[in-house]
């Protein structure tokens, strides 16, 4: 999946991220679960908070942040950098993480390509739609297309720093 071309002097355009493959998507999300058994699979962001976000002055996208709510104290970050080691080095475990982006409906159940209700239908008659929906993909999947760090326009800010 190829990322769009930034300037240097505008790192965000707002049309950052892109559709990605259910296939591809459904790969790495099970990618994901074996390598974090344990770990939460999803989140879910409601759209009033999604789009009070969007809406402020010059907000251009939303980043989304990895957090834990445990603080780890020298002896227990020690034991995470050589299990992170071990993984890396010893066992040739890697990867990058990715944010796997759904629709939701009002039961829960995500939007995929393929499955888009009869009401969702009947509401998108004479809406314009997204370029690489089709009558048989009319829903999409997206995924992060701009990781920080390692990309242009990634903060310097209390939510970055250790």
């Amino acid at each position: 999946m190829e990322t769009q071309e930034r300037r240097p002097s505008s790192p965000i355009t707002g049309k950052e991220g892109a559709p990605i493959d259910i296939n591809l998507a459904a790969e790495w999300t099970k990618n994901h679960r074996h390598r974090n058994p344990k770990d939460i699979i999803s989140q879910f962001f409601g759209q009033e908070i999604l789009n009070t976000i969007l809406k402020q002055d010059g907000c251009m996208g939303i980043r989304i942040y990895y957090a834990n709510d445990q603080k780890l104290n020298n002896w227990q970050k020690f034991w995470v950098s050589v299990s992170n080691f071990l993984l890396s080095v010893i066992a040739d475990v890697s990867g990058q993480q990715h944010f796997i982006i759904t629709g939701v409906t009002a039961d829960g159940e995500d939007q995929l390509p393929g499955n888009k209700s009869a009401a969702a239908k009947e509401s998108a008659k004479g809406v314009q739609t997204f370029a690489l929906m089709t009558a048989e993909n009319d829903n999409i999947v997206g995924e992060q297309a701009v990781p920080c760090p390692g990309t242009a326009g990634c903060p310097q800010n209390i939510l970055t720093e250790d």
